[in-house]
């Protein structure tokens, strides 16, 4: 194998290194942003849920129709 394609390889390596490492704060913000939201949005339909819930078994015992 030549120098240059020695070089070349070796340079392409350290350049996508320095690629990983500068992006991998932004990537690791991202991804816990994307949990968060994923996880209000889940304690948000239970609470929906709870509240449809109680209002059925409200209707019920009150002898309501909805």
């Amino acid at each position: 194998m030549s120098a240059l394609r020695l070089w070349l390889i070796g340079t392409s390596a350290v350049l996508a290194a320095l690629a990983v490492w500068a992006f991998a704060p932004v990537l690791l913000f991202f991804l816990l942003l994307t949990a968060g939201l994923g996880v209000v949005c889940a304690v948000m339909i239970g609470l929906a849920r709870a509240v449809r819930l109680w209002r059925e078994r409200q209707d019920r015992r009150d002898g309501r129709i909805r």
